[in-house]
């Protein structure tokens, strides 16, 4: 037997409402459209410096694995393990190829031999999808570490949706700004190739502010 309920307990909208439900759901999406791009274009951001510090904890790790000299390059060239000893250092390159050195003498000085050998390693290019918005700067174009993991220099990089220079890194920023979706990150390592993250516009007092690492 089919159950039919009375004329009156059958309800649904009416167009008025919908309209009304519709208006609001634009008015909260409106709302929060800008802080939920700023935070994807944060997370992206970080990402992109965040392969740039795995290169370079990566480089270090075969140093020690193979019990010798590995360098890290940075490169805008088409990264192959054809190009790894042609590659042209760019401090401003958007990839990275990581090669051994087994000609190397010393951590500070290139081979001196004729036509060196640099056995490919690993390599990427970094500017793929969205990161190719964001400007890379450093200090060094290429970093060389020894059997004990220590690198012939330091280096400071930064990335950014603008471009930027790597002394911002070390450049105190203004006491009032905060931080809530970062526009800038940098990437510091030491001559011990300790790798850290760090946000060149946090207050000094900010956990994460390059500033509490600058020497």
């Amino acid at each position: 037997m089919e159950l039919r309920l009375p004329q009156s307990c059958q309800q649904g909208f009416t167009l008025i409402e919908l309209m009304i439900t519709l208006l609001i759901f634009g008015v909260l999406l409106s709302l929060a459209g800008p802080p939920f791009q700023a935070w994807v274009r944060g997370t992206q951001l970080r990402t992109y410096a965040e392969s740039f510090q795995s290169a370079v904890q990566l480089a270090r790790a075969e140093a020690i694995k193979r019990n010798g000299y590995v360098e890290l390059v940075l490169t805008n060239d088409a990264v192959s393990p054809a190009i790894s000893a042609s590659v042209s250092a760019n401090n401003k390159g958007t990839a990275w190829l990581i090669r051994a050195c087994p000609d190397c003498i010393n951590l500070g000085s290139a081979p001196t031999v004729a036509n060196p050998s640099y056995p490919f390693i690993e390599g990427k290019t970094v500017t793929e999808g969205n990161s190719t918005q964001f400007k890379l700067a450093a200090d060094q174009s290429l970093l060389r570490f020894d059997a004990l993991g220590r690198a012939n220099r330091s280096l400071s990089l930064i990335v950014s949706a603008k471009e930027s220079k790597v002394a911002d890194c070390r450049t105190a920023p203004a006491e009032s700004n905060t931080i809530k979706s970062p526009a800038r990150i940098c990437l510091l390592a030491d001559e011990g190739g300790n790798t850290q993250l760090c946000l060149p516009d946090a207050p000094a007092k900010n956990p994460a502010s390059c500033m509490r690492t600058a020497k």
